[in-house]
């Protein structure tokens, strides 16, 4: 516990600091805020787990800068990926017509995971378990990730249906 008094005293101490210095290269307080309090959880987990830091503040720097590199790379691929489906023909078996706009809609307001669910489950005819290996995750969690799906989608499209 000693290692996670000492993290508390550098949070404390050097988090203005550390957030300023991330911000300098991200461009971004929001950014660099959200950067470094990544980085300090990740190392409370590391200091649990017996971790030694040499000097906490530049690995928290560090941990900090990859995270929003690594962030800032996900939302440009994201971004790029958004463009061409946008620019692509409706998938077969799916057309424009307003139930499925309305479907695109409602898949949209659901949480990152349920959407890869969803999409791997109903759409790529993919089972629990292959969703699971493909995401990386149990494949309860695929289940419960469904069934919060299934819950969600039911409200938005009878919101739609209903008007």
């Amino acid at each position: 516990m000693a290692v996670d008094g000492e993290i508390e005293r550098c949070y404390r101490s050097e988090y203005r600091r550390l957030v300023g210095v991330v911000a300098v290269v991200t461009g971004s307080t929001g950014l660099a805020e959200e950067a470094v309090q990544e980085a300090f959880a990740r190392a409370l987990v590391q200091s649990r787990r017996g971790r030694p830091f040499d000097h906490l503040p530049a690995w928290v720097v560090t941990v900090a800068l990859n995270h929003a590199r690594s962030g800032r790379r996900k939302a440009s691929s994201e971004r790029r990926a958004l463009r061409r489906l946008a620019t692509a023909p409706p998938a077969q078996g799916l057309s424009d017509d307003s139930g499925t706009l309305a479907l695109r809609a409602a898949i949209a307001d659901l949480a990152r995971r349920q959407q890869d669910a969803v999409v791997l489950y109903y759409l790529l005819d993919m089972d629990v378990a292959s969703v699971a290996g493909a995401l990386g995750i149990s494949s309860g969690t695929v289940k419960s990730a469904l069934a919060r799906a299934r819950d969600r989608l039911a409200v938005l499209l009878g919101e739609e249906l209903e008007a």
